[in-house]
């Protein structure tokens, strides 16, 4: 076990270095072209974050294909670490940010971004509903996230603040190699701390779904946990909010759909009764804390952080199973 522990350390030191890099070329290349911090934070940002979360559908869809009889196993597994991770920056993370330092947004950005996150949710629970997410809806959540990117380009969400044009053609390729290879490398790093924490847990006697959601959905958030941290510290707390909502609408809908495209995916009956009610609902009270003056307050966050901990307790008690 001393291993897999160092392993864990080891690789959130990594994250934490390589997010300061994404953070500083992403905010140059968004300062040279004029695009907003939301903007960057809601696209560039949230996708690279979720790596760790894309990587594991793609990986364990393939499995299913390969090995039907673990279908109920590894859907549990990776629909609780895509509705973990979610709530677990919805609730804990996002809040633990606002605490450290103030998150703001901006109103007129507020329900593009919210409203987003929201409806990949209840699309998510509605197709959910039959106990199967098919191919077909897998290919629906895909569709939707494009629709959805498309939408952001052209709100005013991307609008121009004033391309300050300040990078040589050599400075851009560089800045966007580097902000590429930091992802790519962010993604194999998160991994290996997903194995590390998955080596320590797995003689413990829970589900799979609510594993997922405890460890590898806490493990996955760590990208996202670590850059949006590093944003409020540079004072990008429009940013630092785009990257935490627009990771929970890219998880979701990209996520869980290409995974579902894949391989279809038996959905858990706690996860279509318990996690995602409750991930919908504490989403609209955290759109209304937001409404109240474009921030999130500390005692908001606090409110949002002990209802994730109430969250997990009644959940190990009143729902021990998947199935």
């Amino acid at each position: 076990m001393i291993t897999e522990f160092l392993t864990i350390l080891a690789g959130v030191i990594v994250i934490l270095a390589l997010a300061q890099i994404i953070i500083k070329n992403s905010i140059s290349l968004a300062k040279h072209y004029g695009l907003s911090g939301t903007f960057v934070g809601l696209t560039i940002l949230s996708i690279g974050t979720s790596i760790p979360e894309i990587m594991t559908h793609i990986i364990g869809s393939i499995n299913i294909v390969r090995h039907p009889e673990t279908i109920n196993t590894l859907s549990g597994l990776l629909i609780g670490t895509n509705i973990g991770s979610d709530i677990f920056q919805q609730n804990f993370v996002l809040p633990i940010i606002g605490i450290i330092g103030t998150i703001i947004v901006i109103r007129k950005n507020l329900f593009v971004e919210m409203g987003g996150l929201i409806a990949a949710s209840v699309l998510v629970w509605v197709l959910s509903l039959g106990g199967l997410l098919t191919r077909l809806e897998g290919l629906i959540l895909l569709v939707a996230y494009i629709a959805y990117l498309i939408y952001l380009k052209q709100s005013n969400v991307s609008e121009n603040i004033g391309a300050e044009n300040n990078l040589s053609k050599k400075g851009i390729v560089w800045a966007i190699s580097l902000v590429s290879v930091c992802f790519i490398i962010m993604g194999f790093v998160t991994d290996r701390v997903v194995d590390a924490a998955t080596i320590i847990v797995e003689h413990l006697s829970i589900s799979a779904s609510f594993f997922g959601i405890i460890m590898l959905g806490v493990a996955s958030a760590l990208p996202e946990l670590t850059t949006s941290f590093i944003a409020i510290m540079k004072g990008k707390k429009e940013l630092s909010a785009g990257i935490l909502i627009g990771s929970n609408i890219t998880n979701p809908l990209f996520g869980i759909g290409i995974g579902a495209l894949i391989s279809t995916y038996k959905v858990p009956n706690v996860a279509v009764f318990y996690d995602l009610p409750v991930k919908i609902i504490t989403a609209f009270l955290l759109l209304y804390f937001l409404l109240r003056n474009e921030k999130l307050n500390k005692w908001e966050a606090v409110v949002l952080i002990t209802l994730f901990i109430v969250y997990l307790i009644v959940r190990q008690i009143y729902f021990p199973v998947d199935f």
